[in-house]
């Protein structure tokens, strides 16, 4: 679910310095600083394996594990590694937990003989230090080790090119809007302390964990709440995307605030396994509303009154997508699909106006819907937002499978391996291998998703697919390497 406010149009007449700053230091350090963190990643766990230290250290790290009923499910995974010879995935948990290195530290003497020791001992600290300067490792936020350092730079750092992407479009939308409202200084104040007081939040839930929080999702969340505050009870337009429906409402802005949040703390609860810091969303949410309430109610003059009464003008097409969805709301359907088709002959097919007549064909059903929903599974140019939302449209159409062409659901499947949320591009690849698609792109499909999940710390994941590799290659495909 998704509800963006769009009541005001970006305005370079009131150049939003701040912001402008905050998107290029976020851009800078992804390409700059984390460009090399897979080299590094990789570096540490051949060093691992090169020097035999997983084969050597496996009995202390089984019995590290063993040693806590909590994580059985990933003492079975180890095993399975092990027995296996999945190397990369064992290393990387291994150095992935510093509780278990402090302990090995504490045992190697005991356990090594000593000339294995004296080599170890010199060796795998370096070893480690080269894992850990990986950038979520060495500036990300951990509940173990929190520091005022951590809780400002974790803001800057992002796991992938779409997790930036996705966060920098949410902050133009709103942050233009809040820093011209409340002032260059205070926004870049409000910003840093939401981000702050959001880490905070994800680390009071989730005490003991070692997996590191990066991102700029929690300061964005309070950016969107004090948006949500400056406009107080005004009337705002909001962009909403639900399931499969879409569309724009006005509602009074504060109203929206406890649906962020309520939204947030549903998603904490009840999706386990995500890798989304759904309470880091929420403590920014409360962050920002509590800050900009503060503010407004020790000095009046916190928002420029006459900025945030200032009329937007309406493009033409955003009258005629309103048109629509005024006649959806209405049960009009003809009408709207004139409408639509009319639009679509002018501006031409894109992500959204596809989205929309495809969820117009479903309910009329028929053919329509089939080649509507090829359409829009094969637009091209979206932003990460929009394949996100593709990737949840493909997962609720029970019929995908059967609609779209197997090369059309191998090009489709690589789009989605760029999303955080790797569900829909593992479904589809695990349908693809069932159906032996072709073995070349399927192969690269494989390799792909592997990667994608070692990259997201999931080496039970990544070690599936290479599985599915090391079976694809040994039944006669091996001329595809």
């Amino acid at each position: 679910m998704i509800i963006v406010p769009t009541e005001k149009r970006l305005d370079w007449r009131t150049t939003p310095v701040v912001l402008i700053s905050i998107l290029i230091l976020n851009t800078l350090v992804f390409l700059f600083y984390q460009s090399n963190d897979q080299q590094k990643i990789n570096d540490a766990v051949t060093a691992m394996h090169n020097a035999g230290y997983i084969e050597h250290e496996w009995p202390v790290f089984e019995r590290y594990l063993e040693a806590q009923p909590s994580r059985e499910e990933e003492l079975d995974w180890a095993r399975q590694a092990y027995d296996s010879e999945q190397v990369y995935w064992l290393a990387q948990a291994m150095l992935m937990d510093r509780k278990y290195y402090d302990q090995v530290q504490g045992e190697a003497r005991q356990v090594f003989d000593e000339q294995l020791y004296v080599r170890w001992r010199n060796k795998r600290p370096e070893i480690q230090a080269t894992f850990e300067s990986v950038s979520s490792f060495a500036y990300g936020l951990k509940a173990t080790d929190v520091s005022f350092t951590t809780l400002i730079t974790h803001q800057f750092l992002h796991g992938d090119l779409g997790h930036l992407l996705g966060n920098m479009i949410f902050l133009l939308i709103c942050g233009f809007a809040v820093e011209a409202a409340i002032g260059h200084l205070r926004f870049l104040a409000f910003y840093l302390l939401g981000g702050i007081l959001a880490g905070v939040t994800q680390v009071v839930t989730n005490l003991g964990s070692d997996v590191p929080l990066v991102g700029a999702s929690g300061a964005i969340s309070g950016v969107m709440a004090m948006y949500l505050a400056v406009f107080r009870l005004k009337r705002i337009e909001f962009f909403y995307w639900i399931f499969c429906f879409a569309g724009y409402f006005r509602a009074p802005a504060l109203m929206i605030l406890p649906l962020y949040i309520g939204k947030e703390v549903y998603q904490y609860l009840f999706m386990e396994g995500s890798n989304v810091a759904y309470m880091a969303h929420a403590g920014g949410f409360v962050a920002g509303a509590i800050l900009i309430g503060l503010s407004m109610a020790f000095n009046r003059n916190t928002i420029n009154d006459d900025y945030i009464e200032q009329e937007q003008g309406i493009s033409a097409r955003n009258q005629a997508l309103a048109d629509i969805y005024s006649a959806i709301e209405n049960l009009q359907f003809d009408y709207a699909r004139k409408q639509l088709s009319d639009l679509i002959e002018r501006e031409g097919l894109d992500f959204e106006l596809a989205k929309i007549r495809y969820n117009l064909d479903k309910i009329k059903a028929g053919k329509a819907v089939e080649n509507s929903f090829r359409e829009l599974m094969t637009q091209k140019g979206m932003s990460s937002t929009e394949l996100s939302q593709l990737s949840r449209l493909w997962m609720a159409e029970t019929s995908a499978q059967t609609i779209l062409p197997t090369g059309d659901q191998l090009q489709l499947a690589f789009r989605f391996t760029k999303l955080d949320d790797l569900t829909a591009a593992a479904g589809m690849t695990d349908y693809l291998y069932q159906q032996k698609a072709d073995p070349r792109e399927l192969l690269l499909l494989l390799q792909r998703l592997a990667s994608r999940f070692s990259s997201q710390n999931n080496p039970r994941q990544a070690a599936k697919y290479q599985n599915y590799i090391q079976q694809l290659t040994r039944e006669g495909h091996d001329g595809v390497m």
